[in-house]
């Protein structure tokens, strides 16, 4: 399922209004309604991002308080602002009769190279444990030729998730391990916002019993790269390897956007391992 939210940017000559226009938007009353009452400086045209209440709904959802705006002329930055969604509406000063470029994003942990569109890449810094959400680069001129830009916010990376095929019950009756680090390669870790393209490198993400020794990762799209992501464990003991697989395990997976893979593996088959478990000692009376 895509996963879209929607805002409007409402160019307004010399002052700034969100409108009837749009349904429900939330509005804390307190923005200027008359020209008069902006304190704009010369040559400046303000630009409104309004959001629907339900648009503010669902970042509510996925725990979203604030957004990315960033805007340029030619290749380079005029405006780049995180903003929180208190209320529903940012405003943004921009140059008059200007041609512009903007992309907004929600959920980034940087935006490196932002100076610069052409170098503009976003980039996770949580073992890509959460999704980024982004709009297309979007062009338009800062006058009253155009009267409102509908940017989508997509959901824009896909998801792996790595599952035991193992029982609940077979997987709490272990003693051999107590952790294992999962290893997915070619995951898309940051992505060129102009070049709509993912940088790649392996993530490792710990997982326990108490996560049944599952484990996901998010990654920004792949399937135009050439490459698919495969899987190594490595088993654990109060933190101490004590074992891994003994080959990556290829998956076949190129990552799209709002699709999942999930990747089943028995990983107290012993064909898996480098080494075989110690047989259990039997103990009998005599």
């Amino acid at each position: 399922m895509k996963h879209l939210m929607k805002l409007l940017f409402v160019p307004l000559l010399a002052f700034f209004s969100c409108t009837s226009q749009i349904d429900e938007i939330w509005d804390n009353g307190e923005l200027p309604r008359d020209e008069d009452e902006v304190p704009a400086g010369d040559g400046l045209h303000s630009v409104g991002v309004c959001f629907t209440r339900s648009s503010i709904e669902a970042f509510a959802e996925q725990g979203i308080s604030e957004i990315g705006i960033y805007v340029y002329m030619s290749d380079s930055l005029i405006y780049g602002e995180t903003q929180p969604l208190v209320h529903g509406s940012v405003e943004v000063p921009l140059p008059l009769g200007e041609n512009l470029q903007t992309f907004v994003v929600a959920n980034a942990d940087e935006v490196e190279g932002a100076e610069r569109l052409s170098t503009a890449v976003i980039r996770q810094h949580d073992n890509m444990q959460k999704p980024v959400y982004i709009s297309e680069v979007t062009g338009f001129t800062s006058d009253n030729s155009v009267k409102s830009l509908d940017i989508e916010l997509k959901q824009l990376m896909g998801q792996a998730v790595f599952s035991p095929k193992e029982t609940a019950e077979e997987l709490d009756a272990v003693t051999d391990f107590d952790a294992l680090d999962i290893t997915f390669t070619n995951v898309g870790v940051a992505y060129n916002v102009k070049d709509e393209k993912a940088i790649l490198e392996s993530v490792t993400v710990r997982t326990d019993r108490t996560a049944g020794f599952s484990a996901f990762v998010y990654s920004f799209p792949t399937e135009n790269n050439g490459s698919r992501t495969s899987v190594d464990v490595v088993y654990l003991k109060d933190n101490v390897e004590v074992n891994r697989t003994n080959g990556a395990l290829d998956t076949g997976i190129a990552f799209k956007s709002s699709k999942r893979s999930i990747v089943y593996m028995e990983i107290l088959n012993e064909d898996w391992v480098e080494t075989k478990w110690d047989d259990p000692i039997e103990e009998t009376e005599f």
